[in-house]
Protein backbone atom coordinates (compact mmCIF):
# COMPACT_ATOMS: atom_id res chain seq x y z
CA UNK A 1 0.00 0.00 0.00
CA UNK A 2 1.21 3.50 -0.84
CA UNK A 3 3.04 5.30 1.96
CA UNK A 4 0.75 8.29 1.40
CA UNK A 5 -2.38 6.13 1.59
CA UNK A 6 -2.40 4.40 4.94
CA UNK A 7 -6.12 3.81 5.31
CA UNK A 8 -8.24 0.67 5.15
CA UNK A 9 -11.81 0.26 3.85
CA UNK A 10 -14.42 -0.14 6.57
CA UNK A 11 -17.83 -1.16 5.26
CA UNK A 12 -18.59 -3.99 2.85
CA UNK A 13 -21.12 -4.23 0.01
CA UNK A 14 -24.82 -3.82 0.84
CA UNK A 15 -25.77 -7.50 0.62
CA UNK A 16 -23.04 -8.36 3.15
CA UNK A 17 -23.41 -5.29 5.39
CA UNK A 18 -27.12 -5.81 6.11
CA UNK A 19 -26.38 -9.27 7.56
CA UNK A 20 -23.59 -8.13 9.89
CA UNK A 21 -24.19 -7.25 13.57
CA UNK A 22 -23.73 -3.72 14.87
CA UNK A 23 -20.84 -2.79 17.14
CA UNK A 24 -17.25 -3.98 16.88
CA UNK A 25 -18.60 -7.49 16.30
CA UNK A 26 -19.17 -6.33 12.73
CA UNK A 27 -15.42 -6.54 12.16
CA UNK A 28 -14.95 -10.05 13.54
CA UNK A 29 -14.17 -11.41 10.08
CA UNK A 30 -12.46 -8.19 8.90
CA UNK A 31 -9.06 -8.35 10.67
CA UNK A 32 -7.43 -5.55 8.64
CA UNK A 33 -10.28 -3.12 9.29
CA UNK A 34 -10.37 -4.09 12.97
CA UNK A 35 -6.63 -3.52 13.36
CA UNK A 36 -6.86 -0.20 11.50
CA UNK A 37 -9.64 1.05 13.80
CA UNK A 38 -7.69 -0.07 16.88
CA UNK A 39 -4.58 1.77 15.67
CA UNK A 40 -6.56 4.98 15.13
CA UNK A 41 -8.18 4.60 18.55
CA UNK A 42 -4.79 4.97 20.25
CA UNK A 43 -4.50 8.61 19.15
CA UNK A 44 -8.22 9.44 18.65
CA UNK A 45 -10.37 7.84 21.40
CA UNK A 46 -13.59 8.99 19.67
CA UNK A 47 -12.86 6.75 16.66
CA UNK A 48 -15.03 3.92 17.97
CA UNK A 49 -17.89 6.34 18.50
CA UNK A 50 -17.45 7.48 14.88
CA UNK A 51 -17.61 3.87 13.72
CA UNK A 52 -20.64 2.89 15.78
CA UNK A 53 -22.67 5.95 14.77
CA UNK A 54 -21.72 5.49 11.12
CA UNK A 55 -22.85 1.86 11.30
CA UNK A 56 -26.22 2.95 12.67
CA UNK A 57 -26.50 5.70 10.05
CA UNK A 58 -25.80 3.27 7.20
CA UNK A 59 -28.09 0.59 8.68
CA UNK A 60 -30.90 3.14 8.76
CA UNK A 61 -30.36 4.26 5.17
CA UNK A 62 -29.70 0.77 3.84
CA UNK A 63 -33.38 0.01 4.43
CA UNK A 64 -34.36 2.26 1.52
CA UNK A 65 -32.26 0.79 -1.29
CA UNK A 66 -28.89 -0.65 -2.17
CA UNK A 67 -28.05 2.41 -4.29
CA UNK A 68 -28.79 4.76 -1.39
CA UNK A 69 -26.59 2.71 0.94
CA UNK A 70 -23.75 2.61 -1.59
CA UNK A 71 -23.86 6.37 -2.16
CA UNK A 72 -23.80 7.24 1.55
CA UNK A 73 -21.24 4.52 2.34
CA UNK A 74 -18.79 5.87 -0.25
CA UNK A 75 -19.06 9.49 0.91
CA UNK A 76 -19.01 8.93 4.67
CA UNK A 77 -16.22 6.35 4.51
CA UNK A 78 -14.07 8.91 2.67
CA UNK A 79 -14.82 11.47 5.38
CA UNK A 80 -13.86 9.07 8.19
CA UNK A 81 -10.60 8.00 6.54
CA UNK A 82 -9.61 11.61 5.82
CA UNK A 83 -10.52 12.80 9.33
CA UNK A 84 -8.53 10.04 11.04
CA UNK A 85 -5.44 9.77 8.82
CA UNK A 86 -4.98 13.30 7.50
CA UNK A 87 -6.69 15.62 9.97
CA UNK A 88 -6.01 13.27 12.91
CA UNK A 89 -9.42 14.08 14.40
CA UNK A 90 -12.78 12.48 15.03
CA UNK A 91 -15.61 13.63 12.78
CA UNK A 92 -17.18 15.40 15.77
CA UNK A 93 -13.95 17.36 16.33
CA UNK A 94 -13.88 18.77 12.79
CA UNK A 95 -14.49 22.51 12.75
CA UNK A 96 -15.71 24.55 9.81
CA UNK A 97 -12.16 25.22 8.64
CA UNK A 98 -11.39 21.48 8.76
CA UNK A 99 -14.47 20.60 6.72
CA UNK A 100 -13.69 23.28 4.14
CA UNK A 101 -10.26 21.67 3.80
CA UNK A 102 -11.96 18.29 3.43
CA UNK A 103 -14.12 19.46 0.53
CA UNK A 104 -11.03 20.97 -1.10
CA UNK A 105 -9.39 17.56 -0.75
CA UNK A 106 -12.40 15.70 -2.15
CA UNK A 107 -12.55 18.00 -5.17
CA UNK A 108 -8.89 17.30 -5.96
CA UNK A 109 -7.64 14.28 -3.95
CA UNK A 110 -4.04 13.17 -3.65
CA UNK A 111 -2.83 10.81 -6.36
CA UNK A 112 -2.24 8.10 -3.74
CA UNK A 113 -5.97 8.17 -2.88
CA UNK A 114 -7.01 7.63 -6.52
CA UNK A 115 -7.25 4.18 -8.07
CA UNK A 116 -6.91 3.35 -11.75
CA UNK A 117 -9.97 1.06 -11.76
CA UNK A 118 -12.97 0.11 -9.66
CA UNK A 119 -11.94 -2.52 -7.12
CA UNK A 120 -13.75 -4.52 -4.45
CA UNK A 121 -12.92 -3.30 -0.95
CA UNK A 122 -12.20 -6.78 0.37
CA UNK A 123 -10.98 -10.17 -0.79
CA UNK A 124 -12.10 -13.30 1.02
CA UNK A 125 -9.04 -15.32 2.07
CA UNK A 126 -9.41 -18.37 4.32
CA UNK A 127 -12.90 -17.27 5.31
CA UNK A 128 -11.82 -13.75 6.30
CA UNK A 129 -12.42 -10.49 4.43
CA UNK A 130 -8.98 -9.00 3.93
CA UNK A 131 -8.20 -5.52 2.62
CA UNK A 132 -7.76 -5.28 -1.14
CA UNK A 133 -4.43 -3.50 -1.57
CA UNK A 134 -5.58 -2.02 -4.91
CA UNK A 135 -8.72 -0.37 -3.54
CA UNK A 136 -8.81 3.43 -3.25
CA UNK A 137 -11.57 5.84 -2.16
CA UNK A 138 -11.51 7.60 -5.56
CA UNK A 139 -11.25 6.17 -9.07
CA UNK A 140 -9.86 7.88 -12.17
CA UNK A 141 -11.85 7.28 -15.33
CA UNK A 142 -10.98 6.92 -18.98
CA UNK A 143 -13.42 7.72 -21.76
CA UNK A 144 -15.08 4.54 -22.97
CA UNK A 145 -14.08 5.31 -26.56
CA UNK A 146 -10.41 5.81 -25.64
CA UNK A 147 -10.36 2.55 -23.67
CA UNK A 148 -11.93 0.61 -26.54
CA UNK A 149 -9.48 2.04 -29.09
CA UNK A 150 -6.48 1.27 -26.90
CA UNK A 151 -7.61 -2.33 -26.36
CA UNK A 152 -8.34 -2.77 -30.09
CA UNK A 153 -4.81 -1.58 -30.86
CA UNK A 154 -3.35 -4.01 -28.33
CA UNK A 155 -2.07 -1.20 -26.12
CA UNK A 156 -1.94 -1.26 -22.33
CA UNK A 157 -4.91 0.61 -20.90
CA UNK A 158 -3.41 2.97 -18.34
CA UNK A 159 -5.56 5.59 -16.65
CA UNK A 160 -3.82 8.75 -15.44
CA UNK A 161 -4.40 9.48 -11.75
CA UNK A 162 -2.78 12.92 -11.91
CA UNK A 163 -5.03 15.94 -11.54
CA UNK A 164 -8.17 13.93 -10.71
CA UNK A 165 -11.09 16.34 -10.17
CA UNK A 166 -14.62 15.58 -9.03
CA UNK A 167 -17.38 16.99 -11.20
CA UNK A 168 -19.92 19.59 -10.11
CA UNK A 169 -22.55 16.84 -9.80
CA UNK A 170 -20.25 14.64 -7.71
CA UNK A 171 -19.54 17.54 -5.35
CA UNK A 172 -23.28 18.16 -4.93
CA UNK A 173 -23.70 14.53 -3.87
CA UNK A 174 -20.77 14.83 -1.46
CA UNK A 175 -22.16 17.94 0.27
CA UNK A 176 -25.61 16.39 0.49
CA UNK A 177 -24.40 13.09 1.98
CA UNK A 178 -22.10 14.69 4.56
CA UNK A 179 -24.84 17.15 5.56
CA UNK A 180 -27.32 14.29 6.05
CA UNK A 181 -24.70 12.48 8.15
CA UNK A 182 -24.18 15.45 10.46
CA UNK A 183 -27.94 15.92 10.80
CA UNK A 184 -28.12 12.30 11.96
CA UNK A 185 -25.24 12.69 14.40
CA UNK A 186 -26.87 15.82 15.84
CA UNK A 187 -30.23 14.08 16.25
CA UNK A 188 -28.43 11.24 18.05
CA UNK A 189 -26.71 13.69 20.40
CA UNK A 190 -23.23 12.72 19.18
CA UNK A 191 -22.46 15.96 17.29
CA UNK A 192 -23.36 19.48 18.39
CA UNK A 193 -24.70 20.71 15.06
CA UNK A 194 -24.44 20.57 11.30
CA UNK A 195 -22.01 23.10 9.78
CA UNK A 196 -22.42 21.87 6.19
CA UNK A 197 -25.31 24.15 5.04
CA UNK A 198 -23.25 27.25 5.92
CA UNK A 199 -20.17 25.81 4.16
CA UNK A 200 -22.20 24.83 1.10
CA UNK A 201 -23.52 28.38 0.65
CA UNK A 202 -19.97 29.68 0.23
CA UNK A 203 -18.66 26.76 -1.83
CA UNK A 204 -16.83 27.52 -5.04
CA UNK A 205 -17.56 24.00 -6.26
CA UNK A 206 -21.34 24.34 -6.53
CA UNK A 207 -22.20 26.26 -9.67
CA UNK A 208 -25.60 27.88 -9.97
CA UNK A 209 -27.50 28.71 -13.12
CA UNK A 210 -29.21 26.94 -15.97
CA UNK A 211 -27.41 25.65 -19.02
CA UNK A 212 -28.41 23.29 -21.76
CA UNK A 213 -28.18 19.73 -20.51
CA UNK A 214 -26.32 17.64 -23.04
CA UNK A 215 -28.43 14.50 -23.39
CA UNK A 216 -26.38 11.50 -24.42
CA UNK A 217 -28.44 9.43 -26.81
CA UNK A 218 -28.08 7.34 -29.93
CA UNK A 219 -28.62 9.01 -33.28
CA UNK A 220 -31.43 7.65 -35.44
CA UNK A 221 -28.85 5.81 -37.57
CA UNK A 222 -27.11 4.32 -34.54
CA UNK A 223 -30.39 3.08 -33.04
CA UNK A 224 -31.47 1.56 -36.37
CA UNK A 225 -28.14 -0.26 -36.59
CA UNK A 226 -28.28 -1.52 -32.98
CA UNK A 227 -31.82 -2.84 -33.43
CA UNK A 228 -31.09 -4.30 -36.87
CA UNK A 229 -27.95 -6.12 -35.68
CA UNK A 230 -29.68 -7.49 -32.57
CA UNK A 231 -32.60 -8.72 -34.67
CA UNK A 232 -30.28 -10.33 -37.24
CA UNK A 233 -28.36 -12.08 -34.45
CA UNK A 234 -31.61 -13.38 -32.90
CA UNK A 235 -32.87 -14.63 -36.28
CA UNK A 236 -29.62 -16.52 -36.80
CA UNK A 237 -29.27 -17.86 -33.24
CA UNK A 238 -32.23 -17.95 -30.85
CA UNK A 239 -29.95 -17.50 -27.84
CA UNK A 240 -29.76 -13.82 -28.85
CA UNK A 241 -33.53 -13.35 -28.35
CA UNK A 242 -32.73 -12.06 -24.88
CA UNK A 243 -30.45 -9.33 -26.28
CA UNK A 244 -33.14 -8.17 -28.69
CA UNK A 245 -35.77 -8.13 -25.94
CA UNK A 246 -33.55 -6.19 -23.50
CA UNK A 247 -32.58 -3.38 -25.88
CA UNK A 248 -36.16 -3.06 -27.17
CA UNK A 249 -37.50 -2.79 -23.62
CA UNK A 250 -34.91 -0.31 -22.38
CA UNK A 251 -35.37 2.03 -25.35
CA UNK A 252 -39.11 1.80 -25.93
CA UNK A 253 -40.24 1.96 -22.28
CA UNK A 254 -37.52 4.47 -21.21
CA UNK A 255 -36.30 2.04 -18.54
CA UNK A 256 -33.33 2.51 -16.28
CA UNK A 257 -31.29 -0.69 -16.34
CA UNK A 258 -31.98 -1.19 -12.61
CA UNK A 259 -35.71 -1.33 -13.38
CA UNK A 260 -35.18 -4.42 -15.50
CA UNK A 261 -32.79 -6.09 -13.06
CA UNK A 262 -33.32 -8.29 -10.04
CA UNK A 263 -32.69 -6.58 -6.71
CA UNK A 264 -32.90 -7.58 -3.06
CA UNK A 265 -36.37 -6.02 -2.71
CA UNK A 266 -37.78 -6.57 -6.21
CA UNK A 267 -37.80 -9.17 -8.96
CA UNK A 268 -39.31 -8.20 -12.34
CA UNK A 269 -41.54 -11.09 -13.47
CA UNK A 270 -43.89 -11.65 -16.39
CA UNK A 271 -47.04 -10.94 -14.41
CA UNK A 272 -45.85 -7.33 -14.12
CA UNK A 273 -47.14 -6.98 -17.67
CA UNK A 274 -50.87 -6.36 -17.22
CA UNK A 275 -53.79 -4.94 -19.20
CA UNK A 276 -56.65 -2.69 -18.10
CA UNK A 277 -60.37 -2.98 -18.91
CA UNK A 278 -59.87 -1.12 -22.18
CA UNK A 279 -57.25 -3.60 -23.38
CA UNK A 280 -54.27 -1.26 -22.86
CA UNK A 281 -51.04 -2.94 -21.80
CA UNK A 282 -48.84 -1.71 -18.97
CA UNK A 283 -45.61 -2.75 -17.24
CA UNK A 284 -45.26 -2.36 -13.47
CA UNK A 285 -41.73 -1.41 -12.35
CA UNK A 286 -40.00 -0.40 -9.14
CA UNK A 287 -38.09 2.75 -9.97
CA UNK A 288 -35.71 5.23 -8.44
CA UNK A 289 -36.39 6.05 -4.79
CA UNK A 290 -38.39 2.81 -4.34
CA UNK A 291 -41.31 4.33 -6.25
CA UNK A 292 -43.67 1.99 -8.07
CA UNK A 293 -45.07 3.09 -11.42
CA UNK A 294 -46.93 1.68 -14.42
CA UNK A 295 -45.49 2.36 -17.88
CA UNK A 296 -47.70 2.34 -20.96
CA UNK A 297 -46.65 -0.38 -23.43
CA UNK A 298 -47.00 0.55 -27.13
CA UNK A 299 -48.35 -1.93 -29.65
CA UNK A 300 -45.06 -1.81 -31.59
CA UNK A 301 -43.27 -3.51 -28.68
CA UNK A 302 -45.60 -6.53 -28.66
CA UNK A 303 -43.74 -8.56 -31.35
CA UNK A 304 -40.49 -8.31 -29.38
CA UNK A 305 -42.22 -9.35 -26.15
CA UNK A 306 -44.03 -12.25 -27.83
CA UNK A 307 -40.97 -13.68 -29.56
CA UNK A 308 -38.95 -13.63 -26.32
CA UNK A 309 -41.87 -15.26 -24.48
CA UNK A 310 -42.01 -17.96 -27.16
CA UNK A 311 -38.26 -18.54 -26.84
CA UNK A 312 -38.44 -18.81 -23.04
CA UNK A 313 -41.36 -21.24 -23.24
CA UNK A 314 -39.44 -23.37 -25.74
CA UNK A 315 -36.46 -23.86 -23.44
CA UNK A 316 -38.22 -24.01 -20.07
CA UNK A 317 -41.25 -26.21 -19.32
CA UNK A 318 -41.81 -24.26 -16.08
CA UNK A 319 -42.01 -20.86 -17.77
CA UNK A 320 -45.00 -18.83 -16.53
CA UNK A 321 -46.24 -15.52 -15.14
CA UNK A 322 -44.01 -15.82 -12.06
CA UNK A 323 -40.85 -16.42 -14.09
CA UNK A 324 -38.12 -13.76 -14.09
CA UNK A 325 -38.67 -11.20 -16.83
CA UNK A 326 -35.08 -11.50 -18.07
CA UNK A 327 -33.62 -14.85 -17.08
CA UNK A 328 -30.06 -16.07 -16.68
CA UNK A 329 -28.82 -18.70 -19.09
CA UNK A 330 -27.71 -20.76 -16.12
CA UNK A 331 -29.26 -20.90 -12.69
CA UNK A 332 -32.50 -19.44 -11.42
CA UNK A 333 -33.78 -15.90 -11.11
CA UNK A 334 -33.28 -12.68 -12.97
CA UNK A 335 -30.19 -10.77 -14.02
CA UNK A 336 -28.22 -8.07 -12.24
CA UNK A 337 -27.69 -4.60 -13.66
CA UNK A 338 -24.08 -5.49 -14.47
CA UNK A 339 -25.13 -8.56 -16.46
CA UNK A 340 -27.71 -6.54 -18.38
CA UNK A 341 -25.12 -3.91 -19.26
CA UNK A 342 -22.90 -6.62 -20.71
CA UNK A 343 -25.77 -7.79 -22.91
CA UNK A 344 -26.39 -4.27 -24.19
CA UNK A 345 -22.69 -3.75 -24.81
CA UNK A 346 -22.63 -6.83 -27.05
CA UNK A 347 -25.43 -5.30 -29.13
CA UNK A 348 -23.49 -2.03 -29.36
CA UNK A 349 -20.37 -3.92 -30.44
CA UNK A 350 -22.25 -5.68 -33.26
CA UNK A 351 -23.61 -2.35 -34.49
CA UNK A 352 -20.17 -0.76 -34.25
CA UNK A 353 -18.62 -3.40 -36.52
CA UNK A 354 -21.45 -3.11 -39.04
CA UNK A 355 -21.23 0.68 -39.17
CA UNK A 356 -17.49 0.51 -39.67
CA UNK A 357 -17.90 -1.98 -42.51
CA UNK A 358 -20.45 0.30 -44.21
CA UNK A 359 -18.29 3.42 -43.95
CA UNK A 360 -20.09 5.21 -41.10
CA UNK A 361 -16.85 5.76 -39.21
CA UNK A 362 -17.83 8.91 -37.29
CA UNK A 363 -21.14 7.43 -36.11
CA UNK A 364 -19.35 4.20 -35.17
CA UNK A 365 -16.76 6.12 -33.16
CA UNK A 366 -19.47 7.91 -31.18
CA UNK A 367 -21.19 4.59 -30.50
CA UNK A 368 -18.04 3.47 -28.67
CA UNK A 369 -18.96 5.95 -25.91
CA UNK A 370 -22.56 4.74 -25.57
CA UNK A 371 -23.83 3.27 -22.32
CA UNK A 372 -27.01 1.41 -21.45
CA UNK A 373 -28.62 4.63 -20.16
CA UNK A 374 -28.39 6.13 -23.65
CA UNK A 375 -31.25 3.82 -24.68
CA UNK A 376 -33.59 5.47 -22.15
CA UNK A 377 -32.61 8.91 -23.41
CA UNK A 378 -32.97 7.80 -27.04
CA UNK A 379 -36.54 6.59 -26.60
CA UNK A 380 -37.62 9.65 -24.62
CA UNK A 381 -35.94 12.10 -27.01
CA UNK A 382 -37.68 10.54 -30.00
CA UNK A 383 -41.13 10.51 -28.37
CA UNK A 384 -41.11 13.89 -26.61
CA UNK A 385 -42.32 15.72 -29.74
CA UNK A 386 -45.42 13.55 -30.18
CA UNK A 387 -46.58 12.77 -26.63
CA UNK A 388 -48.01 15.07 -23.92
CA UNK A 389 -45.40 16.19 -21.40
CA UNK A 390 -47.40 14.80 -18.46
CA UNK A 391 -47.60 11.35 -20.07
CA UNK A 392 -43.86 11.38 -20.73
CA UNK A 393 -43.07 12.41 -17.15
CA UNK A 394 -45.25 9.62 -15.74
CA UNK A 395 -43.72 6.92 -17.95
CA UNK A 396 -40.18 8.17 -17.27
CA UNK A 397 -40.80 8.18 -13.53
CA UNK A 398 -40.08 11.89 -13.10
CA UNK A 399 -41.70 13.44 -10.03
CA UNK A 400 -42.13 16.72 -11.90
CA UNK A 401 -42.93 17.61 -15.51
CA UNK A 402 -40.31 20.32 -15.06
CA UNK A 403 -37.62 17.65 -14.94
CA UNK A 404 -38.82 16.12 -18.19
CA UNK A 405 -39.07 19.54 -19.80
CA UNK A 406 -35.59 20.57 -18.67
CA UNK A 407 -33.93 17.33 -19.73
CA UNK A 408 -35.58 16.57 -23.07
CA UNK A 409 -36.97 19.79 -24.55
CA UNK A 410 -34.49 22.18 -26.11
CA UNK A 411 -36.93 24.04 -28.40
CA UNK A 412 -36.71 27.25 -26.35
CA UNK A 413 -32.92 27.30 -26.68
CA UNK A 414 -33.17 26.68 -30.41
CA UNK A 415 -35.53 29.63 -30.75
CA UNK A 416 -33.21 31.79 -28.65
CA UNK A 417 -30.28 30.83 -30.87
CA UNK A 418 -32.27 31.59 -34.02
CA UNK A 419 -33.45 35.00 -32.80
CA UNK A 420 -30.01 35.94 -31.51
CA UNK A 421 -27.95 34.83 -34.46
CA UNK A 422 -28.27 38.07 -36.45
CA UNK A 423 -27.60 40.53 -33.64
CA UNK A 424 -25.29 43.42 -34.51
CA UNK A 425 -22.03 44.14 -32.72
Amino acid sequence: MSKEFNATPLFDAHKVFIRLPLGMAMFQDYPDSKDFISAQFESIPEVRGDVLHTQSFLKSYSRKSEATYRGYRNEIERLLLWAWTISNKSVIQLKRQDLEAYFDFVHSPKKSWVGASVQDRFKVIDGQSRRNENWRPFVAKMAKEDRAEAMAAGLNVEVSRHGHLLSHEAMKICYSAVSCFYDYLTDEGYAFGNPIPAIRKQSAYLIKGTTRKNIKRLSDLQWEMVLECAEAAANEDSSHERTLFVIAMLKTLYLRVSELSERSNWQPVWKHFWHDSDGNWWLKVLGKGNKMRDISVPSALSPYVQRYQAYRASISPNFGVNSALVAKNRGNGGMTSRQLRRIVQKAFDLAYEKMRSEGFNDEAKTLREATTHWLRHTGASQDIATRPLKHMADDLGHASMGTTDQVYIQSDMKERARSGKNREV
